[in-house]
């Protein structure tokens, strides 16, 4: 038992240490994605935008304005775009003029770069360059729209082509016609460029636009994992700087990733670009094992935070339930064992009843039922062997003294005082006794003993006949009438005679040993004898005898106590004639 109780409080305190790691390991780093992690998404998208900014703000673009002094160029800027009819077959166009102007000045340096001459309504008037077919969708920009009526020089930028463009648009030229000087350049975002050296390549990331992503993806970017996080927060997404985090994806595949507007009109809107930065690693790369969450959550000040009224209130009532429960496992049916034993003593209760427990103390019981049959039996022998009294008889001679007692010992034990005999008088072996009749409680069986006649010598072996049954008022049972082979003790009396020279005066002494031998077997059995008077027995006794005895073919008949289904019983054979 204290083994036992050392075990479980063993185990009610490591119990208690798991509850206060998982608590560890909830307020912790056990996995998933970190501040940190959020915080680093968001930092490189910040610079992102730095790096988007600085390229269009340091775009060749700014250079387009220059052509304007070339005095070929402002001469054409003045007159018509189309030379009129009846002009000069040497007179060029706008159009010439303007090719011939920026491909020596601009585009023999930087050929990626289209510029164009377009009217104050919006109308192109020349192009040329890379991109030319870009400014009819550029002039569809409500951004341009704008710029086109302020008198300002403006730097936009567009998506023009699936790509990301720097605009260049000049002030008005020519007092009279308000043209403008239009220049646009996709903006590098390749490798070797200023911003794929800030954003790196360990976080995916893309520009999205529309449901699409602008270019080639960076740092190996699923195409769907950019769209799929625009279309779930694009309204989450401020008009400047970048956005909180969202987690995009369920599962060990999940990534946090945060967004922001390109700068410039190309930005802006339900359509504006987005530039879209994943976590470089998902959320199944994030689990850590169970020793190195709890240092880190234990080096995040986690004890601080440990609810410990819960984790000591836990502890408490494991530790009580330790010493409880063993306690009334075992207290429980061992109170109720010892009830029996009070219930015994008080003559309440016949024997154990060990077949209603179970384990160790159903053993218990069945050993101390054993025990106490065992007991009964030795004090049942002493008893029988100390009653062995001589006494003279009437007639002179010693008679033995017995007591017709019922049998409790097994076979082959006898009292030297109660021997078996036969009808001759001569002793008998154990085999010739019929079955003996058992206490509650007993498992074996014993013979009848024999009782020793009031006669002085045996009568012949008489023919068995049925006997009337006892009365109930004196063997609180029915009597049972015996055969030949029962062992019982003789009455040995004819009815108004005397037999052996005994008299009415044996006849009574012997009524009054089977009344005794009658209330020590009723109180062995627990049964009530304080109302039990010997005029009472005695009367049924005389009664049953003159009634069996006063039958010719009749000529003695004995009584024996046996106990029948715990109690006490008693029961007559007659010798016939």
């Amino acid at each position: 038992m204290l083994f036992t109780k050392i075990w479980t409080a063993i185990l009610a305190v490591l119990a208690t240490a798991c509850l206060a790691g998982m608590y560890l390991l909830s307020t912790g780093a056990s996995g998933g994605f970190t501040k940190a992690d959020e915080a680093a998404v968001r930092a490189i998208t910040e610079a992102g935008m730095a790096a988007l900014a600085s390229d269009i703000n340091s775009s060749p673009v700014s250079l387009g304005p220059s052509v304007l002094a070339d005095a070929r160029l402002k001469e054409a800027l003045d007159k018509s775009a189309v030379p009129p009819e009846g002009a000069s077959p040497d007179e060029q166009s706008l159009q010439d003029v303007f090719t011939q102007v920026i491909n020596e000045n601009l585009l023999n340096e930087y050929p990626l770069m289209s510029m164009a001459i377009v009217d104050k309504s919006g109308n192109i008037l020349a192009r040329s360059g890379f991109d030319a077919p870009l400014f009819d969708e550029l002039m569809k920009v409500s951004a341009v729209e704008t710029a086109l009526g302020s008198e300002e020089a403006e730097r936009l930028s567009a998506t023009l082509g699936g790509k990301l463009h720097a605009v260049q648009v000049s002030r008005p030229v020519g007092e009279s016609q308000q043209r403008r000087l239009l220049t646009i350049r996709a903006v590098e975002l390749g490798g070797g460029s200023f911003f794929r050296r800030v954003v790196g390549t360990e976080n995916p990331a893309g520009l999205v636009r529309a449901g699409e992503v602008l270019g080639d993806p960076i740092g190996g970017a699923k195409a769907g994992d950019l769209t799929a996080w625009v279309e779930g927060n694009l309204d989450s997404v401020p008009p400047e700087g970048a956005s909180q985090v969202f987690q995009i994806g369920t599962g060990p595949d999940a990534r946090i990733g945060s967004a922001a507007r390109v700068p410039g009109p190309a930005g802006k809107g339900k359509d504006g670009t987005l530039f879209v930065v994943l976590s470089s690693h998902t959320l199944g790369s994030t689990q850590q094992d169970m020793s190195t969450a709890l240092s880190a959550a234990l080096a995040s000040g986690g004890l601080s935070r440990l609810n410990w009224i819960l984790v000591g209130g836990l502890l408490v009532i494991s530790l009580a339930l330790t010493f409880y429960l063993p306690f009334i496992e075992y207290s429980t049916p061992l109170r109720r064992l010892a009830a029996e034993y009070r219930a015994i003593a008080e003559a309440k209760q016949h024997e154990v009843n060990h077949d209603t427990y179970s384990g160790e103390v159903a053993k218990v019981a069945l050993g101390s039922q054993r025990a106490m049959e065992a007991l009964h039996l030795s004090w049942e022998n002493e008893a029988m062997e100390g009653e062995e009294d001589p006494e003279p008889s009437a007639s002179g001679s010693l008679q033995r003294r017995t007591r017709g007692t019922r049998n409790l010992r097994s076979k082959g034990r006898h009292t030297r005082g109660h021997k078996k005999l036969d009808d001759s008088g001569t002793p008998r072996s154990a085999e010739d006794d019929p079955e003996a009749i058992e206490l509650p409680g007993m498992k074996s069986k014993a013979p009848i003993e024999r009782h020793a006649s009031a006669e002085d010598k045996p009568k012949p072996p008489p023919a068995p006949v049925s006997a009337p049954t006892f009365s109930d008022a004196v063997a609180d049972g029915p009597a049972v009438a015996l055969s030949d082979d029962d062992d019982s003790v003789s009455l040995g009396l004819d009815v108004g005679m005397d037999a052996g020279g005994g008299g009415e005066g044996d006849r009574e002494s012997y009524y009054k040993r089977i009344y005794d031998e009658f209330v020590e077997t009723k109180s062995a059995c627990g049964e009530d004898v304080e109302n039990f008077s010997y005029e009472k027995f005695a009367k049924k006794l005389r009664k049953q005898s003159d009634s069996l005895l006063a039958r010719a073919d009749v000529k003695d008949v004995e009584f024996s106590v046996y106990v029948k289904d715990g109690k006490a019983a008693l029961r007559a054979k007659v010798v016939k004639a």
